[in-house]
């Protein structure tokens, strides 16, 4: 029998065990179903629309949040994890605080936004049904990982970008 590509490409611990490291970074575009995808797919939209994301910036960074949540999962109880949803938030921490930078102070609002949604479905406030239209676990710790890196890639690309025209 031959497994389907989202078996092929997902995260999936055990297998990474195995040496199948391409899925620390193909993981993140796979997906449970077409309601999924859907979904994943509209908050890219919107995350690009409301930041007016540039394509190569944004592509660099997607690359950058996959790996950086690919390797993340493994120091944590997931086993198996589909979907963009980890580098969705990743993108939007890194846009707000990239917006906050340049002087857009209602962008802490975002910023704060997303600190209180980590919070409440880190802490199990929020009961998530999302879960059900997917049919998988929503992976908060994807969110949390991908948030993180996205505010780590805001705060270091600018002194990045300084060193390398020196």
């Amino acid at each position: 029998m031959i497994p389907s590509l989202a078996e092929a490409l997902r995260w999936q611990q055990d297998l990474m065990a195995s040496h199948q490291w391409w899925r620390l970074l193909t993981g993140n575009f796979t997906h449970t179903n077409t309601y999924h995808l859907g979904m994943n797919l509209a908050g890219l939209w919107v995350i690009c629309h409301l930041f007016q994301a540039k394509v190569k910036p944004l592509a660099s960074a997607i690359v950058i949040l996959s790996i950086a949540i690919g390797v993340g999962l493994l120091f944590t109880d997931t086993n198996i994890y589909y979907g963009l949803s980890g580098v969705l938030h990743g993108l939007f921490a890194m846009y707000a605080y990239q917006e906050i930078a340049a002087g857009k102070r209602s962008s802490w609002f975002l910023l704060a936004g997303l600190a209180i949604k980590l919070t409440a479905e880190n802490s199990g406030l929020v009961s998530i049904s999302t879960a059900e239209l997917i049919n998988a676990r929503v992976s908060t710790e994807s969110h949390l990982i991908g948030s993180i890196t996205g505010l780590a890639i805001a705060l270091l690309a600018p002194k990045i970008l300084k060193l390398r025209k020196l």
